[in-house]
């Protein structure tokens, strides 16, 4: 019985590994292969760590978030990060993410990590709440730790880019919790839905605008909020063969902010990259980390030249 499972099971690895290894980059189910193997790397690059503090902002027990101090072993940051995690607003949790927050720790910079409440029994409306309640959790968590005088840079990979875009763009999601978006000074997006047109209707993408209803449509929409240029510096990477967010959504996000003549922005297209290698940025030597970290060192000298 044992060789019999043992077999079965030879089998099916091998499969997966043929899979693998012939279905080409691009699609989802080539992104699908990838993952297993992608957050067994992640969890492997995490190291021993002080647990992060965790802080409630709703009763919910999705709606929280979590706290990471800068490394004492360098220089601290002038910033401090505000990061949402992917997942297709589905899946997903800040814990899983702690080899990111290891790595940002190490550079200086204290990090927030927030999650919130999830598809499908939500939807935009209550995604959005929980960014500005989140948000508002952590402004008064950096006044209690006396980090108010740091400015504050927003980030997210995938479905928490999106949601990290909205919050800078569209006033009116802060000012519902007594905040303004001049409260960041730098946008990192990657592999994020920026411009729901460009992209297909997927399962997730329908239920967060409740199968496309123009009014939660546009509301859930990044680009539809673009009027101005933000006076921010601002980073996108997309993968050039992500199977799983349309790379055009991001081309066309960067191309009205051109338009609309924002001054500091950067396109990066990895080159044959997926949808995880754009979230790799913490995987030391990978292309999305070296990029990255050279943007953050200059968001952190436009920071001291100010």
């Amino acid at each position: 019985m044992m060789f019999l499972v043992l077999k079965i099971l030879a089998l099916v690895l091998l499969g997966y590994f043929l899979l693998w290894r012939l279905v080409p980059k691009g699609n989802f189910v080539a992104e699908g292969l990838h993952l297993p193997i992608w957050l067994l790397q992640l969890r492997r690059l995490a190291k021993p760590q002080p647990k992060p503090q965790k802080i409630k902002y709703g009763i919910q027990y999705r709606q929280y978030l979590l706290y990471y101090s800068a490394s004492q072993q360098v220089p601290e940051k002038q910033h401090v990060v505000i990061y949402t995690h992917g997942s297709g607003w589905l899946f997903g949790q800040p814990e899983m993410f702690k080899t990111n927050a290891q790595w940002l720790a190490g550079q200086g910079f204290h990090a927030f990590f927030l999650t919130h409440r999830r598809l499908p029994l939500y939807h935009i409306r209550h995604l959005r709440e929980d960014a500005a309640l989140a948000i508002k959790a952590v402004t008064d968590e950096m006044a209690q730790l006396g980090l108010s005088n740091k400015k504050i840079l927003i980030c997210g990979n995938s479905a928490g880019g999106h949601l990290s875009a909205l919050a800078l763009l569209d006033e009116r999601l802060l000012a519902s919790v007594g905040l303004s978006p001049s409260l960041f000074s730098a946008l990192a997006c990657f592999s994020s839905p920026l411009d729901f047109s460009k992209m297909w209707d997927s399962p997730p993408l329908l239920m967060l605008t409740r199968m496309k209803e123009e009014k939660l449509f546009q509301l859930s929409n990044p680009i539809a909020y673009l009027e101005k240029a933000p006076e921010i510096p601002i980073l996108l990477v997309h993968g050039e063969k992500d199977g799983f967010v349309e790379t055009e959504s991001s081309i066309s996000f960067h191309q009205k902010l051109k338009s609309l003549g924002t001054a500091d922005l950067r396109l990066e297209i990895l080159k044959n990259g997926t949808h995880l290698g754009a979230a790799s940025w913490c995987f030391p030597g990978h292309p999305c980390n070296l990029v990255f970290k050279e943007w953050l060192e200059h968001v952190e000298r436009q920071c001291e030249e100010k």
